[in-house]
């Protein structure tokens, strides 16, 4: 079981024809095929939705991610994540390295289910004491045998 981050459905959900939505499309695919289970913060579900509201085409977006939304199990906080929220969040803090709110809240999920995140925001995460992180675009995938 894995988390991703909202960078990682967005770039999935974009239909230019770059390298970045290509990779991430990829990754999509290897990880619906090799993984239990693909699991999306709450927190990053609000990122999305907001992203949805405050483009220009409100209607067609809300579409995409009603689409693929049902693919991810959606995590909520629960006593040990809001206990590692606040653990993370002031080292953070007292450490000069804050990363905003949400993330700290996204990563407090993540390593309170001692799970991994896909991700291209190492810059926030690698910070967080504890957290394992992939970096999806330089992911490298293995054809299946």
């Amino acid at each position: 079981m894995v988390f991703i981050d909202s960078d990682l459905v967005i770039k999935c959900l974009q239909k230019q024809d770059k390298p970045e939505n290509k990779k991430a499309r990829e990754i999509m695919d290897y990880l619906y095929e090799n993984k239990d289970e693909i699991k999306l913060t709450a927190y990053n579900y609000a990122e999305l939705l907001r992203g949805v509201y405050l483009s220009a085409m409100v209607s067609e977006n809300m579409q995409a991610i009603e689409n693929i939304i049902h693919r991810f199990r959606i995590i909520f906080s629960d006593e040990k994540s809001i206990k590692a929220y606040a653990q993370i969040s002031a080292t953070l803090k007292l450490k000069g390295e804050d990363i905003g709110d949400i993330d700290e809240l996204i990563a407090s999920i993540v390593v309170a289910n001692n799970d991994v995140l896909y991700t291209r925001n190492l810059s926030h995460f690698n910070r967080v004491p504890g957290m394992k992180v992939v970096d999806w675009y330089s992911q490298s995938i293995s054809p299946a045998p």
